[in-house]
């Protein structure tokens, strides 16, 4: 990671053996390591090379969870306190953020790491910035034994974020099973995209239980096998996942999904689970629900053989019509995200299409026609056109998602080659 100081104020300061430096992420300000001091040579990963991690890429990462939680509040009201629970804080900022920028009296946050120099900063800025002590817990545990902790002492919380390096898969269980059986909101990270992209199919299958090989739309395939995963785990407690979001953006995926109490709203989380396979000729892909319906193992166009299986995997809608929309209204109104404009491209894209899984690459379909490609919103106006459902897709800057079938897609994407001749 390049090093970049823009985001980094001149204040400075020492605390214990930290040399600190003030940042600024949205209306919040906080003290981090200061890079100048850790950091020797510009091409290190800057996060790694800190004493408390941080990394200032991941602003839309701490964006996106601002949004989340100002729309759960809005749409699931509660008379007392709502508490947050940030697992692995790292330096604090999205506590922090979420005490200064959610604007919501009721939501008390709870701090968690490891490590116990994270610990001594969130604690530092927690007293140096004068936030309010009365909505701030701080703690020092294992994420999975906080939320052993929180059970034991009857805390139930209405939000948890599992933010970790890598996967999420060892912390979900007990996240699930500590967090509020009806409407509770339970927010993913996962940093490990290369098993959940399909590069490495073994460890995929350890950690989320997932037949994952290279595909044609990897990206999505890797969020849709994260909610297989997080809702597979809830079934166990007799709970049930209904997803949110799911994005998968610079080097992360970060879902959110409801979770509800119940073991007949348990069973009917399998009801969205099914299998995909796909063309590795053509990339025609055929999806099944159920898993004893395995989706058809030849292609339909002749000569083109086998496809690969991918699974099982969530296979409804990803993204939330009603929430994606006041996640909208909100950066409609606010300018307090860097990258807002980004957000709204994307959700647009994604509900515009929410019930139409994957899609198809418009360069890659060039490529084995062996001619150059169009513009990929010239070929989603042109199936519009025609009658198909069509939009873009943040899954893959050259993606069309459409109802219509891959030897649609072909004959569009000649046609307007052919027509600039």
């Amino acid at each position: 990671m390049t090093l970049d100081l823009a985001k980094f104020l001149d204040d400075r300061t020492e605390y214990k053996d930290l040399s600190l430096r003030k940042v600024r992420e949205g209306k919040t300000e906080i003290f981090v390591p200061d890079p100048a001091s850790y950091v020797m040579d510009k091409t290190e990963y800057l996060p790694t090379s800190l004493p408390v991690f941080y990394n200032p890429v991941m602003e839309i990462n701490r964006d996106i969870t601002i949004l989340a939680v100002r729309v759960y509040l809005d749409l699931f009201p509660y008379d007392g306190p709502v508490y947050y629970v940030e697992s692995m804080a790292g330096t604090g900022i999205r506590g922090f953020r979420l005490l200064n920028e959610v604007g919501d009296d009721r939501l008390v946050v709870i701090m968690n790491d490891i490590d116990p120099k994270a610990v001594d900063l969130i604690k530092f800025n927690a007293e140096k910035l004068d936030f309010p002590s009365d909505r701030l817990q701080i703690y020092n545990f294992d994420a999975n034994y906080l939320f052993l902790e929180l059970r034991r002492r009857g805390l139930v919380p209405s939000i948890i974020e599992i933010d970790p390096y890598g996967t999420p898969a060892p912390f979900v269980f007990n996240a699930v099973r500590t967090l509020k059986g009806k409407h509770g909101l339970l927010i993913a990270t996962a940093t490990d995209t290369a098993p959940l992209t399909g590069k490495f199919p073994k460890a995929a299958l350890r950690k989320y239980g997932c037949n994952l090989v290279k595909n044609p739309f990897g990206k999505e395939a890797a969020v849709r096998a994260l909610l297989y995963m997080v809702g597979r785990e809830a079934t166990i407690v007799s709970k049930r996942i209904m997803p949110l979001f799911g994005f998968f953006i610079h080097h992360f995926i970060k879902i959110a999904v409801l979770v509800n109490r119940g073991r007949r709203q348990a069973d009917m989380f399998w009801r969205s689970i099914g299998w995909v396979s796909f063309c590795p000729v053509c990339n025609e892909f055929y999806l099944t629900k159920g898993l004893g319906n395995f989706p058809q193992s030849v292609c339909d166009i002749p000569d083109h053989g086998r496809t690969d299986i991918l699974g099982p995997i969530w296979v409804d809608p990803i993204f939330n019509i009603d929430f994606s929309r006041k996640m909208l209204e909100i950066l409609d109104k606010s300018d307090n995200f860097e990258q807002g404009e980004k957000l709204k491209k994307i959700i647009n894209w994604e509900i515009a299409l929410a019930n139409v899984p994957f899609f198809y690459d418009v360069q890659e379909i060039a490529r084995r026609l062996h001619i150059s490609a169009p513009g990929v919103n010239e070929v989603v106006d042109k199936l519009i056109d025609l009658g198909y459902r069509a939009t873009r897709t943040h899954f893959n800057p050259r993606g069309v998602r459409t109802n219509a079938k891959i030897r649609d897609v072909v004959k569009i994407v000649k046609n307007i080659m052919l027509s600039r001749n």
